[in-house]
C-alpha cells in the first residue's frame, strides 16, 4: 500500500484545484514569520464560488523539485474530477501511468509493468484522512478544514491562500503546506504548489480546462485509451 502514497499525496494536492486554469507567473509569497491568517469572510466567499463546479477536466504540467537529488522532474498529462468522489489522474510523459479514485477504491496502472492494481483504503488512517478531506476540497468547504489546517492569506491580488497542516494531524506527517492561487474572478484556482514534509516541492499549472462539462465514459478507463 505504501507505494501508492506519494502519488496519492499529489492527488490530494490536486483536489485543491477543483477549479483550475493556466497561469505562468508564480504568486507573490510573504516571508516566513509574516503570514497573515485568512479572514473568515474571504474564505466563505471563495467556498461559495467553488461550490458551483461539478466537474473539471484539464491538461497539466507538474514540476517536482527533488531535494535529495537536487533534480527537477517535469510531468505532463491530464486529469478529470467529478463530485463527489471521482478522480482520474493520467500521466503521459516522461512515463505513462494512471491513477483512478472512486470513493475509497484506488486503481493504478503503469506502462512498464502493464499491471492494474486496486486497493481499498477505507481502513487506512492516512487514506481515511485524505478521503474525508476530499469531500471538503471538492465542495470548497474550506471552513471545514479548520480542524486540520491553518489558513493564511499570502496575497490579495491575485488571491493566494496557504493551507498549513496543524501539528499532530495525519497530514502534518506528509505535507508542510499547500498554496493555491485563484483566477481574476476568484472562482477557479490557477496554480498550486505543494511542499512535502521531506522538502520536495511540487508545482502544477493547468491548461485547456473545461468546467461543468460531461466527462466521457472512456475517461475513467484503466488502462487509459
Amino acid at each position: 500500500m505504501k507505494k501508492f502514497l506519494p502519488r496519492i499525496i499529489v492527488l490530494l494536492a490536486l483536489l485543491t484545484v477543483a477549479l483550475s486554469r493556466a497561469q505562468t507567473a508564480p504568486p507573490a509569497t510573504q516571508p516566513a514569520g509574516q503570514l497573515t491568517p485568512a479572514p473568515l469572510e474571504l474564505i466563505t466567499h471563495v467556498q461559495q464560488q467553488l461550490r458551483n463546479v461539478e466537474t473539471v477536466q484539464a491538461d497539466f504540467t507538474q514540476e517536482k523539485n527533488l531535494t535529495v537529488l537536487k533534480h527537477k522532474l517535469v510531468i505532463r498529462g491530464n486529469f478529470a474530477l467529478q463530485k463527489p468522489d471521482k478522480v482520474m489522474w493520467n500521466v503521459r510523459e516522461p512515463v505513462k501511468y494512471a491513477i483512478r479514485v472512486f470513493g475509497d477504491e484506488v486503481t493504478q496502472w503503469d506502462e512498464d509493468t502493464k499491471k492494474v492494481q486496486t486497493i481499498h483504503v477505507g481502513n487506512d488512517p492516512t487514506f481515511k484522512a485524505i478521503s474525508e478531506q476530499m469531500q471538503s476540497w471538492f465542495m470548497g468547504n474550506y471552513k471545514d478544514l479548520d480542524k486540520s489546517y491553518d489558513v493564511y492569506l499570502i496575497n490579495r491580488q491575485p488571491l493566494t491562500f496557504r493551507f498549513a497542516p496543524k501539528a499532530g494531524t495525519v497530514m502534518s506527517k506528509v505535507l508542510s503546506w499547500i498554496e493555491v492561487t485563484f483566477g481574476p474572478e476568484e472562482r477557479n484556482i490557477d496554480r498550486m504548489t505543494v511542499r512535502e514534509a521531506g522538502g520536495d516541492v511540487t508545482t502544477m499549472v493547468f491548461s485547456n480546462t473545461r468546467l461543468n462539462q460531461p466527462v466521457p465514459k472512456q475517461t475513467w478507463e484503466i488502462p487509459p485509451r
